[in-house]
């Protein structure tokens, strides 16, 4: 039983230290409201600064559920992912651009 607490401490300990990093950096841009996933629409990225480090981190935030997921990048992985999302568009053109058609149900049963 005392290796559950211990564990359960632990775990506890790394989320409040990931939730300083994130709460520790003061915002220096953000992004146009962009609806996603059929929400409101709400800022998509955001500029942090990180005081302690003074290091810049780009931070998605992404809906997911009721809430939302952000996730942390270096400006060298949002420059990465910023080519890929360019080149997916580029290679899927119009086809990339239209509103997804749910599938159609199969009437077999």
């Amino acid at each position: 039983m005392a290796n559950d607490w211990s564990d359960l401490t632990k775990r506890v300990a790394r989320g409040i230290a990931e939730v300083r990093k994130t709460t520790g950096a003061e915002l220096v841009a953000e992004s146009q409201p962009v609806p996603l996933a059929g929400r409101i629409a709400q800022r998509v990225i955001e500029l942090r600064r990180r005081r302690r480090e003074d290091t810049h981190r780009f931070v998605l935030v992404l809906p997911f559920g009721e809430a939302e997921v952000r996730v942390e990048l270096s400006p060298q992985d949002y420059a990465a992912l910023t080519r890929e999302m360019v080149r997916f568009w580029n290679e899927q053109g119009e086809a990339a651009s239209r509103t997804p058609v749910p599938l159609q149900e199969e009437d077999g049963e």
